[in-house]
């Protein structure tokens, strides 16, 4: 039998249910037996106790006596407790011969002579006594012989004065009970005895079971929980597989514990004498962990991170199994406590995650990030509650412009700006990122809706200004509340519907194409137009421009660098440009810096420029006062530039 099988019949419910009948017999038997000798009780006190008490304390004093007595003829006796003990025994003599309350005891039967022999016995020990340990071991140990036959005798008129055959039975039922009750008391501490270790064992492995994970034998959040210190000298590691839950869909409990215990077996080969590892929880692992002197910190990462990338084999599947950490790094000097070090180690983690990478180490840049983006989300929360704060937000306009005349002004992209006082400037990316992940992404978007309608009225009122306004949405933007939004935020607000175009880019549109496709259709209804932002920068590009019904292409400046000196990349823009516009797309090219770029850009024809070159962003002061400026044209609901520029 394996210990595992050992350990579940021990704790089965037979042997508990088991345990449980022999307490209550016991206790069955405990209470059956305090009843009969409260009975047994209650006769000898009712009968006995006056007319026996007179000579049941002179058994006691004999006891007593006896018992110093006997100390005294060993030669370790105390001679004033001798005298005292026969002096007490010498007038228990005198009160039953001539004590006028002992007189029935006297009367009974022949206890008077018999008393008085007694007592004459008793006075022919007194020289040997009261010389006591002086006198010699011979001569007590003669005293003491005399004195067993006397002390006999008292015990035999003791016995004898009980009243009949009352007494008699009396006395047996006294001895009955006494080896009753001896016995229960030996079964009934064996059987407590082997319940306390039972429990005790059960206690043990229970306690020991609660701190170490059943699948992996690893110690679990129990114990983890106990941690007090950890020693400065080793990082704090923690560790999480990825798409842990999708195997437990796939492949169910039982193939996650496969994986449990593969994955911990690669961790534990990556361990030294002196490290631990910890199971944290379902799929979540803390190392403790000595740096080598031959690598730093990060080359020990990434070891680890190597080792927990691997192929898992089950059935007929094959799955890749990767891990994701967070590292906090040994420290010197003024080490935080444990606790804290766990928490930035979880942190970096927490971090790794967010931005797709395989560990991130807990160092001073991070802290410093993790702490500005503290101060940004607090800021933002206030900024959107109209509380005071020290972030705000605000908004600046890039012209774009056409590429077969420079001075005419179709349009402007519409570009967030934050700043912080504690933080400095916040890079719009950041503050897209840190409003997704807590959830202020749609809080933001009509922050930004309702402040295009504000600033651009007077454009589209005043102005007659008919030039697009390129708006980039957010992820938490597109889904179905988008098209009420828009409706009510902008159109409704007095921007003309066809002056909207809506950019999205691969990351946010997420594959998701018969849901995106579905709002593009609802705002074409309206008259939005739609712009695919960041061409180039993803993975799948061209899967979203054949799957995507959108109405521009905007080319990444990734494929504008180097054209002015590159006829290589001059070419291959030229490639994609041609491709937009044979998918029926009006392609914008971002991030033109220099004069050699433009003239190449303008040899294409036909196309939309955004960049440096061109114009900056600007607040929409500025954008008004470019507009305003008698060297620009745009497009107005006076004249119409779409003939002529393809706009």
């Amino acid at each position: 039998m394996n210990k595992g099988a050992l350990l579940s019949g021990l704790f089965s419910r037979t042997t508990v249910v088991f345990l449980f009948l022999v307490v209550l017999l016991l206790l069955g038997g405990s209470f059956y037996t305090y009843f009969q000798d409260r009975k047994l009780q209650s006769v000898s006190l009712g009968t006995l106790r006056m007319a026996s008490w007179n000579l049941a304390q002179l058994g006691n004093e004999a006891s007593a006596f006896d018992r110093e007595l006997s100390l005294a003829a060993k030669g370790v006796g105390d001679q004033d407790e001798l005298t005292l003990r026969y002096d007490v025994l010498w007038s228990r003599y005198d009160y039953l011969l001539n004590g006028a309350e002992s007189r029935a005891t006297r009367d009974h039967q022949d206890n008077e002579q018999r008393l008085k022999d007694l007592f004459s016995e008793l006075k022919a020990f007194e020289e040997s006594v009261l010389t006591g340990v002086e006198s010699g071991p011979e001569e007590l140990a003669a005293t003491m012989e005399a004195w067993k036959r006397q002390k006999a005798d008292i015990q035999q008129l003791v016995i004898d004065n009980f009243v009949g055959d009352d007494a008699s039975r009396l006395v047996t039922a006294v001895e009955e009970s006494r080896n009753r009750l001896a016995n229960l008391r030996i079964v009934t501490l064996a059987a407590l005895v082997a319940v306390f270790l039972y429990l005790a064992f059960a206690i043990a492995f229970v306690r020991r079971q609660s701190r170490v994970d059943p699948i992996t034998g690893l110690p679990n959040s129990q114990y983890l929980h106990n941690v007090r210190r950890v020693s400065p000298e080793k990082a704090i590691i923690t560790c999480e597989i990825r798409g842990f839950q999708l195997v437990l869909s796939d492949f169910g409990t039982e193939g996650g514990d496969d994986l449990l215990r593969v994955f911990a077996g690669k961790l534990k080969k990556q361990l030294g004498a002196d490290d631990e590892l910890i199971q944290a929880s379902q799929s979540g692992f803390v190392m403790f962990m000595s740096m080598s002197p031959t690598e730093d910190i990060e080359t020990m990462t990434k070891r680890l991170v190597e080792a927990t990338t691997f192929d898992w084999r089950i059935r007929d599947s094959v799955l890749h199994v990767s891990a994701v950490m967070g590292v906090d790094p040994q420290c010197q000097g003024n080490c935080p406590g444990w606790s804290i070090r766990y928490q930035r180690a979880h942190r970096a983690l927490t971090q790794a995650r967010l931005e797709g990478q395989n560990y991130c180490i807990n160092q001073e840049d991070l802290r410093r990030k993790i702490e500005e983006d503290r101060l940004v989300h607090t800021g933002l929360i206030q900024f959107f509650n109209n509380e005071p704060g020290t972030l705000h937000l605000s908004l600046v306009y890039q012209p774009i412009v056409s590429s077969e005349n420079i001075k005419l002004v179709t349009g402007a992209e519409v570009l967030l700006r934050c700043r912080d006082e504690r933080v400095g400037f916040v890079p719009p990316n950041r503050v897209v990122d840190l409003c997704e992940r807590y959830g202020l992404g749609v809080e933001l978007g009509r922050w930004l809706f309702r402040q295009i309608a504000r600033e651009t009225q007077t454009l589209y009122g005043n102005l007659g200004f008919n030039g697009n306004l390129s708006i980039n949405l957010n992820p938490s933007m597109l889904a179905d509340h988008l098209v009420q939004d828009v409706q009510s935020l902008l159109i409704d607000a007095g921007i003309p519907a066809t002056a909207l175009c809506m950019e999205i880019t691969e990351d946010n549109a997420a594959l998701e194409f018969q849901r995106i496709n579905q709002l593009i259709g609802s705002l074409h209804d309206l008259g939005v137009t739609f712009a695919l932002d960041d061409f180039g920068t993803g993975h799948s590009s061209l899967e979203y421009v054949r799957e995507l019904k959108v109405d521009r292409l905007k080319i990444d400046r990734c494929f504008v660098n180097g054209i002015d000196e590159s006829e290589d990349k001059a070419r291959f823009l030229g490639s994609v440009i041609a491709m937009a516009e044979q998918a029926y797309m009006k392609s914008v090219i971002e991030g033109v810096e220099n004069e050699a770029q433009w003239q190449l850009i303008e040899s294409f024809g036909g196309v939309l420029v955004q960049g440096y070159y061109a114009h900056k962003p600007m607040p929409l002061n500025d954008y008004v006062a470019l507009l305003l400026d008698s060297r620009t044209y745009y497009p107005s609901v006076q004249t119409r530039y779409v003939a002529t520029t393809g706009y």
